[in-house]
């Protein structure tokens, strides 16, 4: 931990007193978990704390416990225009980007003060305060280690939801963030009353027919090229709608196509519902997908990125799989981001 950083937060929560907390639009568990566990460690500050997000919360992580307590984009309205007060903070939680909050952030950023708190290398250090931990396996992992800081209670409560934090973001222990303060951090956190089974099966043995079904659909179009290493495939708003599927049902579909024997990296094409193409980029070697979603204006972690880019969806997968194609090729998974980015 940089504990000068660490102290520089500590001293602000306890400093100040009204606090918005947000997260990046399209909200994962590690978004979520490290959100509320961070709003029930500053209520036992005794401060005065609102969660907002742009999106909707995915059913799955329902069974989180303060879910009721987080504002949500569609309960604002269109003409929604948040009044804040003096002296308010607000703590954006793993996003690389202010941009990545949404809408909401033309509001947000009218506060006295932004806190950035994240583990993406992409990050912009857009805030006044950076704290950008990329040795974390997530953000749920740094506010396990800022409740410890502030000498908070580590209560059943929080520990639930920053394990449901670090599962979800090391994909149950499966990625290469996860390193050995990863198991000690979750270790602790079962200590304290999270439950692995229970949290675990909330979150991977949830699923609806509707979910099922689009696997099933986004299975037919899979595509790969195994000489390459590369395993495809495309959601289109034709089959969300065919299938009645949620937009989050389409997570862990590029999961499930990494899983395939020699396939090295795996990629996901959806169309959105404002006509962009979202791209989710996974690997299990050592190709750095955030390096390559970089070159198209994304990023995330070496195993797991993404990026957004506007056009016909067969088109751009025509351009993405050519362009890692020719990267695996003439990288073969040995590169840094530096020389990466220097020969594409």
């Amino acid at each position: 931990m940089q504990s000068k950083k660490i102290r520089e937060i500590v001293n602000i929560l306890k400093e100040y007193n009204n606090f918005i907390i947000t997260s990046h639009v399209n909200l994962d568990g590690d978004a979520l978990g490290s959100e509320l566990a961070l709003y029930f460690i500053l209520k036992q500050l005794q401060k005065r704390v609102t969660i907002i997000n742009q999106d909707r919360i995915p059913y799955i992580y329902s069974f989180m416990p303060g879910i009721g307590n987080i504002i949500c984009g569609d309960m604002l309205g269109n003409n929604f225009v948040l009044n804040i007060k003096p002296e308010t903070v607000l703590i954006v939680l793993d996003s690389s980007n202010l941009e990545r909050i949404g809408n909401i952030g033309i509001d947000l950023k009218k506060t006295k003060l932004i806190v950035n708190i994240d583990h993406h290398p992409s990050n912009t250090n857009y805030g006044h305060i950076n704290y950008i931990d990329t040795t974390s396996s997530s953000v749920g992992e740094i506010i396990f280690h800022l409740c410890t800081e502030l000498g908070c209670q580590l209560t059943e409560q929080i520990a639930k939801l920053l394990y449901a934090a670090i599962i979800t973001d090391t994909g149950s222990f499966r990625y290469a963030n996860t390193r050995a303060e990863t198991f000690h951090s979750a270790y602790l956190l079962a200590k304290a009353g999270a439950n692995p089974h229970l949290i675990a099966n909330y979150i991977y043995n949830n699923n609806e027919l509707s979910g099922l079904k689009l696997l099933g659909e986004a299975l037919l179009k899979l595509q790969t090229d195994l000489d390459s290493k590369i395993s495809w495939t495309i959601v289109t708003r034709e089959m969300i709608q065919h299938t009645c599927a949620k937009e989050e049902e389409t997570e862990g579909i590029v999961d499930r196509i990494l899983s395939i024997k020699c396939v090295q990296v795996s990629v996901l094409f959806r169309e959105t519902g404002e006509g962009k193409i979202k791209i989710s980029f996974r690997s299990k070697g050592e190709f750095n997908v955030d390096c390559f979603a970089k070159i198209f204006g994304g990023g995330g972690h070496p195993n797991a990125a993404g990026c957004q880019l506007e056009g016909n969806i067969h088109t751009i997968v025509e351009k993405i799989i050519s362009e890692l194609k020719r990267a695996l090729d003439s990288f073969q998974f040995k590169y840094n981001s530096q020389s990466f980015s220097r020969e594409i």
